[in-house]
C-alpha cells in the first residue's frame, strides 16, 4: 500500500512539474514576440472641380505596453478646376506629394497615445489656364515634424486611431502649410493589421 502511495505521489509531482515547466517556455519573449503591423489610412474627397487621394501606409514595431515604433510614406494626389472671378480664365492643377518619415508613439494611458514624426516631403504642381494656352510646373520640398495626440486601441489582433497633429517646423514649403498663414491642423485615421513572422529557431 505504501509503496503504490509513493509512486501515485511520484507521478503526480512529475506531472506538475512538467506543467510548470512548459508555461515557463512559452513565456520565453522569443517564443511571444511583439507584434508588427502594417496598415494606415486613406483620404478621399472631391466636389465641384475637386478630386482629392492620399494614402498613408505604415508598418509599426510594438516593443511594449508603451511603445510603438514605425515608418510611414505620405503619397496624395489632388485635382483642382477652376473659373478666375476677375477674367473669366478656366484653370486646372494637379498636386502630386511624396514624403516619408518615421514616428513614434507613446502610451501613458490605455487607448491615449502621443506621437512625433519627422518626415520629409516633396509636392510637384502643374498648372494649366485653357483659355490662353499657356502652363506652367514646379516642385518645392521642404522638412516637417509632426506631433500631436490620438485615440486608438493596439492588440494582438490589429490596431486603428484617430489623431491630430501640427507641423511644428512650419515651412512655407510645407504640404501642411503651403497655402495658408499659419499652421493647419492634420487629423489622420487608420488601421493596421498583424504581420505573422516566421518564428526564429533557437540554436
Amino acid at each position: 500500500m505504501i509503496k503504490k502511495i509513493g509512486i501515485l505521489a511520484f507521478m503526480i509531482y512529475v506531472t506538475i512539474n512538467g506543467n510548470g515547466q512548459t508555461t515557463t517556455i512559452t513565456t520565453v519573449p522569443e517564443l511571444n514576440p511583439q507584434p508588427v503591423y502594417f496598415g494606415g489610412g486613406i483620404v478621399l474627397g472631391g466636389g465641384a472641380g475637386s478630386f482629392q487621394l492620399g494614402l498613408n501606409p505604415e508598418l509599426v514595431k510594438s516593443y511594449n505596453s508603451y511603445f510603438d515604433l514605425g515608418i510611414a510614406v505620405n503619397l496624395y494626389y489632388a485635382s483642382y478646376k477652376s473659373i478666375s472671378a476677375i477674367t473669366g480664365d478656366s484653370y486646372k492643377s494637379n498636386n502630386t506629394q511624396l514624403g516619408m518619415g518615421a514616428f513614434m508613439r507613446a502610451w501613458p494611458i490605455e487607448q491615449v497615445f502621443i506621437q512625433i514624426q519627422p518626415e520629409y516631403n516633396w509636392t510637384f504642381t502643374n498648372a494649366k489656364n485653357f483659355s490662353q494656352g499657356t502652363s506652367g510646373a514646379s516642385s518645392v520640398s521642404a522638412p516637417s515634424v509632426l506631433a500631436g495626440i490620438g485615440y486608438g486601441k493596439r492588440n494582438e489582433n490589429g490596431f486603428s486611431y484617430f489623431s491630430i497633429m501640427f507641423d511644428l517646423v512650419n515651412s512655407q514649403q510645407s504640404p501642411y502649410r503651403m497655402g495658408q498663414l499659419t499652421a493647419q491642423p492634420i487629423f489622420r485615421a487608420g488601421f493596421g493589421i498583424p504581420i505573422h513572422l516566421p518564428k526564429t529557431k533557437r540554436p
